[in-house]
């Protein structure tokens, strides 16, 4: 059984979206809340949740508890090198160009370094480190029968986050506010990881479908995506005073869910189709590869975000077409070696990829 292919397309999309937020750029606009009050980083920070019940629930039913922390701090260990390389490289540029960090170069790496501040672009690599390395606790209660404590405990860490927990953390001199509320966002990815127990469970989709909440759904996505474009189309302020700041905005916690339930909805049929045309399959080249290409788009767009913004709408445009083109390079490269490193291992696909047992036949490829 192998990978679920919307699920790497998905990724790769926001993937995309991200990338194209983090410089000016004349696609960005296309991008960023797009179908209404959430974004990419919702969408992403779910189905990280998801994937990873997916990859380390059926090796600990496989191998036991141990197996599955072992390989699960071996993950975060590798986010969390991906993380500092990203840090002092962010240091080093603002020593070079004399700019926020610059005035305290120590301190800012070492409260990075703990995962403290949010250095830069690449503040999500920090707040995935944490919720991975709970991952174990968080699916030992689920496989125990005691997801309603999850449910109660991740519930009350977001409504809290509504009133100003976790909000204590600042960040680093120079930069703009923290961006990632951990006590609000843990919520996508606990309940990523939840619908993925739910399907390795049942060995089904782990989400049921129902008419009256699809089109409840449908009216709330429609609503809310026309009240966060009232400025543009009408020149009406939102009505609900859209705000871009996601830890503080129950309305984009809602969105996401709405938005997440209609694209399950989707028939699959509308993946083998996709899977005929290059533009998805680039997307779902980027999605089976994210933590390379997310650290990638870090370097390439420290260095845009303040290179081009003389340049000519024009030449931007030029520049964010090549910009996700190039996403495709640690991709490849990460895919070749991932094929060098498994060759000769017949208990392994030779694609080197993990293989996803909770994922319905239908998904697979």
């Amino acid at each position: 059984m192998g990978r679920d292919w919307r699920v790497d397309t998905l990724r790769g999309y926001f993937l995309v979206a991200m990338t194209l937020g983090h410089f000016p750029n004349a696609l960005a606009p296309f991008t960023e809340y797009t179908f209404g009050y959430a974004s990419a980083p919702d969408g992403f920070v779910f189905l990280s949740g998801l994937v990873s019940t997916w990859v380390y629930l059926p090796l600990r039913q496989r191998r036991g508890n141990s197996a599955m922390v072992s390989k699960v701090f071996r993950r975060a260990g590798t986010i969390y090198l991906t993380h500092i390389a990203l840090l002092a490289l962010g240091i080093l540029v603002a020593l070079y160009r004399s700019t926020g960090v610059a005035a305290h170069p120590l301190q800012t790496f070492v409260s990075g370094s703990l995962l403290w501040n949010q250095v830069g672009f690449d503040r999500i690599l920090p707040m995935y480190c944490v919720f991975l390395a709970f991952s174990p606790i968080v699916l030992k209660q689920f496989t125990e029968g005691r997801a309603w404590l999850i449910g109660v405990i991740s519930a009350g860490l977001w409504v809290g986050a509504q009133f100003g927990l976790g909000d204590s953390r600042s960040s680093a001199e120079g930069l703009g506010p923290v961006a990632f509320n951990l006590c609000a966002w843990q919520a996508y990815f606990v309940a990523g990881q939840y619908i993925g127990y739910r399907a390795v469970r049942s060995q089904a989709s782990g989400v049921g479908k129902s008419r009256i909440l699809l089109a409840a759904c449908v009216v709330v996505s429609l609503l809310l995506m026309v009240d966060r474009h009232l400025l543009s189309l009408w020149g009406m302020s939102p009505l609900l005073g859209f705000n871009g700041h996601p830890d503080h905005n129950p309305v984009r916690f809602l969105d996401a869910a709405c938005l997440g339930y209609l694209i399950w909805w989707i028939s699959r049929a509308v993946d083998v189709a996709a899977m005929k045309l290059r533009f998805f399959r680039f997307l779902n080249l980027l999605g089976g590869h994210s933590l390379q290409v997310f650290a990638f788009s870090m370097l390439i767009t420290r260095f845009e975000a303040n290179t081009i913004k003389t340049f000519s709408p024009g030449a931007k445009l030029i520049v964010a077409l090549l910009t996700v083109l190039s996403l495709g390079l640690p991709a490849l490269l990460h895919q070749f070696f991932q094929e060098r490193r498994t060759r000769g291992h017949e208990e392994e696909p030779r694609s080197g990829r993990v293989r996803y047992r909770a994922v319905p036949a239908a998904t697979t490829r």
